[in-house]
C-alpha cells in the first residue's frame, strides 16, 4: 500500500524523525508507530510489537559469530 493513498493515517500522527530513506511517525492516540519509506510504502508497528520485532532483526544482525551461520555485523 502507498501512504499517498492514504493521507488520513498522515494526520493522526506525530512526526519523529527521519532515518536516511525512512519517515517515523507516531499515532497521537495510541503510541502505534508509522514507518514509510522513500517510495511511499508504510508499516504500522503496534506499540507493544516494537521490542519483539527489533529483538529479531538485532539478534539477525549480531547474533553469535559461534553460530553455524554468520551473522550480517559480525
Amino acid at each position: 500500500m502507498n501512504i499517498k493513498n492514504y493521507q488520513e493515517i498522515i494526520d493522526l500522527t506525530d512526526y519523529l524523525a527521519v532515518s536516511n530513506e525512512y519517515l517515523i511517525r507516531k499515532f497521537t492516540e495510541g503510541g502505534n508507530y508509522l514507518i514509510i519509506d522513500s517510495f511511499g510504502d508504510f508499516l504500522i508497528l503496534e506499540r507493544d510489537k516494537v521490542d519483539a520485532v527489533f529483538s529479531t532483526i538485532w539478534n539477525d544482525l549480531y547474533g553469535p559469530i559461534s553460530e553455524e551461520i554468520p551473522h550480517i555485523l559480525n
